[in-house]
């Protein structure tokens, strides 16, 4: 399992799993541990660290977790890239 998607609030959300590698096996120089990359109609919200013992359902749980915590980044208009 690569990716997981779900919806939200009528909005599709994904999230994509990074290993620290390409898709090849090749480590990329600033290997950072496994996260989930959760992204919103192609733009990023946040990453999730990820554990070995993911499923897709806990994956999930953990999103819609923090989604609760943050419901004003449903809304595109409210995301800012570069922190600014």
């Amino acid at each position: 399992m690569n990716t997981v998607s779900l919806d939200f609030h009528g909005k599709q959300l994904t999230a994509t799993l990074n290993r620290g590698e390409t898709e090849s096996g090749v480590e990329l120089p600033h290997r950072e541990p496994p996260m989930w990359y959760v992204t919103i109609a192609g733009t990023a919200l946040t990453k999730l660290p990820a554990q070995p013992t993911d499923t897709e359902a806990t994956v999930r749980d953990r999103i819609l977790a923090w989604l609760e915590q943050h419901p004003d980044m449903l809304d595109r208009d409210q995301i800012v890239l570069g922190g600014g």
